[in-house]
């Protein structure tokens, strides 16, 4: 018999785009994985890196899901109206993500991702010579296979 299953990552993955989107607009386009082709001269990508077990029991599981946000800004060299650009959208980022601390998922029992919350930022993350990278590490707690 096949198992029954949600697959959680995608809900919330969809659910973080869609905070994002509604917040940039059409100011900065929000890209899950390497779906397509980015464009423009910044872009923030989603980056699934894993879930971590944190409570389990014969009614469900509770796991913690991290993503890395890539914000890529296109300017091989950044000088100080640049990095002022860039660190707007760092900290109107980390705000958007305070705000949304709760997220309710599009799944069939409209479940809730918690404790949502950007863990670290690091600028300049990537070495690139084309691109000014700033990567945040996002957290959230999900309640899930419960029955």
């Amino acid at each position: 018999m096949p198992v029954t299953f949600t697959n959680n990552f995608k809900n919330i993955l969809d659910k973080l785009r869609n905070v994002l989107r509604t917040e940039f607009k059409g100011t900065l386009p929000v890209y899950i994985g390497h779906e397509q082709k980015e464009q423009g001269n910044q872009y923030l990508r989603l980056d699934p890196v894993g879930s971590t077990l944190n409570e389990y029991n014969v009614n469900g599981e509770m796991r913690e899901y991290q993503i890395n946000m890539f914000y890529y800004f296109a300017d091989p060299n950044v000088n100080k109206s640049s990095l002022d650009h860039v660190l707007r959208f760092v900290s109107r980022i980390e705000a958007l993500i305070h705000d949304n601390i709760t997220m309710t998922l599009s799944d069939t029992n409209s479940t809730v991702c918690f404790n949502c919350r950007v863990e670290s930022t690091e600028l300049n993350a990537l070495d690139d010579e084309n691109e000014y990278v700033v990567q945040f590490e996002w957290r959230g707690q999900h309640l899930g296979n419960t029955g």
